[in-house]
């Protein structure tokens, strides 16, 4: 199956203006901050997640989906492998390696990982970092989850200003990641 979405053409699972399937369910810290989520689900490579509804969400050409606050710091990515052989430590340490050679990362500082049980009965593992940028020294947050299912991998990573304060908006989102399983 070509994983270029350009390729197949397969929008299946969102509505046409690119934003989720329009289901939606009550904000979680009652504020009014984050009123309602939407939920995406990507029926080609089989996932789905909430996001906030003042995020837009854009299917990528390569696969996978970005979702981006339109009026703050913070963001979403999913990127989808497809008949890769890497575990979920290969894909820690990989992600790890990366940020850690990014020019405009200057320290970094793990919070926290974990493993965690998916709805469709498999393993994921999460990591929160947070790490200061150049020039400016400002300390951004992140969360990842890193998948495998089947041949499959998927990598889920929300990032934002730390002084956004989002740490429990980035749990919902990880912890609302699913595998649709045949």
């Amino acid at each position: 199956m070509p994983t270029n979405r350009e390729e197949t053409g397969n929008t299946a699972g969102r509505a046409t203006d690119g934003r989720a399937d329009g289901n939606s369910d009550v904000g979680m810290d009652g504020t009014g901050s984050i009123s309602s989520f939407e939920t995406y689900a990507d029926d080609e490579y089989g996932y789905r997640l909430a996001y906030p509804a003042t995020w837009s969400a854009k299917a990528e050409p390569a696969g996978g989906t970005s979702f981006d606050d339109r009026i703050g710091s913070a963001g979403a990515t999913v990127s989808v492998d497809e008949g890769g052989d890497l575990t979920l430590a290969d894909y820690v340490a990989g992600f790890l390696e990366t940020l850690a050679a990014d020019e405009h990362v200057r320290a970094i500082e793990r919070l926290d990982r974990r493993d965690v049980f998916l709805e469709s009965g498999g393993m994921g593992r999460v990591v929160d970092y947070a790490y200061w940028g150049e020039p400016d020294g400002e300390r951004w947050r992140l969360t990842y989850l890193f998948v495998r299912e089947g041949e499959t991998g998927y990598v889920l990573g929300v990032d934002w200003n730390d002084d956004d304060g989002l740490d429990e908006l980035a749990a919902r989102i990880v912890e609302s990641f699913a595998v649709e399983t045949n």
